[in-house]
């Protein structure tokens, strides 16, 4: 496929990874005082408000653009891929160390590498390759690590690691599929143009309902008391939504415009940004012994851009 300026693609990837630790910090806060499911709940209720918001503008401003079922199809498959990339990582929170399930979840930008060249016709550079597997290599080394023994026990194919590399798998299939529907959305609607913002805007919002419509459904069978909590928390959820919804619209528009492997890869400076504010913000000195692996996805990073 013809690629589209770094420029625009990797500010947008940059972004959204920054949006993504602000979302996950906000969540980490909320998880502490909600459940894990309605903690995921108010990641996809609460970004609608504000997708809805930006779709309704471009309904204004634009006109209704044409929605085919292939279109909303392309929405549930990514709508349900995410949601089992979240419960598959949360189970193997539960099955395996943080650090392992962390590490081997982010093998996702190396499984779409391979999902791109074997199914999805997406061709990465040499260039592009090396900077791939060496952001990868770089998440490893920022995540905490021990001796010899503890990469031995990161690495053992138990429950927990398969959990993770299924989480994996989900992620990098997702950025496909989602990739697919602002194609398609774009097909039936050449006014769109090479742009894709006002695609990108729509497809979030319809995979955004159906996946609010599933969880819903999901906790009123599961947790019928958990919505009880939603109006004491209404203002950390909004901002995990908000986070949400920024990261979204720039992952889904990244993914319209570039390579799933190149924008997943410069979305691994979310890793370093975390280091950074553990490091400079929450005064974690610890955290220093990370910086070679900060170095090493920013040479991976610096390497897809050039490849």
């Amino acid at each position: 496929m013809e690629l589209a300026s770094p420029g625009l693609w990797a500010v947008l990837a940059a972004t959204a990874a920054t949006f993504q630790v602000m979302r996950n910090a906000l969540a980490r806060h909320l998880s502490g005082r909600v459940s894990t499911a309605l903690t995921s709940w108010a990641r996809f209720a609460w970004n609608l408000p504000f997708s809805g918001a930006l779709v309704a503008f471009l309904l204004l401003t634009r006109g209704a653009p044409d929605l085919s079922w292939t279109f909303f199809l392309w929405c549930g498959a990514t709508a349900a891929s995410q949601l089992l990339a979240n419960l598959a990582l949360i189970e193997a929170f539960r099955s395996a160390s943080f650090s392992q399930s962390i590490a081997l979840h982010k093998l996702e930008v190396v499984v779409g590498a391979l999902l791109g060249i074997t199914i999805f016709a997406e061709y990465p550079s040499a260039l592009g390759w090396v900077g791939v597997v060496v952001s990868t290599v770089g998440v490893f080394l920022i995540n905490p690590s021990g001796p010899g023994a503890a990469w031995r026990q990161r690495l053992r194919l138990d429950r927990g690691a398969l959990l993770a590399l299924l989480c994996a798998v989900l992620l990098a299939f997702a950025g496909f599929v989602l990739k697919e529907a602002v194609v398609e959305l774009v097909r039936s609607n050449p006014r769109m143009g090479s742009g894709r913002f006002e695609a990108a805007a729509h497809t979030v919002f319809h995979t955004t309902w159906i996946e609010v419509v599933a969880l819903s459904l999901a906790i009123a069978w599961r947790e019928p008391g958990a919505f009880r909590h939603v109006a004491r928390e209404a203002r950390l959820m909004a901002g995990v939504g908000f986070a949400s919804f920024c990261g979204s619209l720039c992952w889904f528009w990244a993914y319209s415009l570039a390579l799933v492997a190149y924008v997943r890869a410069v979305g691994q400076i979310e890793a370093v940004l975390s280091v950074l504010i553990s490091l400079y913000i929450f005064r974690e000195s610890e955290t220093r012994r990370q910086i070679p692996g900060i170095a090493v996805v920013t040479l991976g990073i610096c390497l897809v851009l050039l490849g």
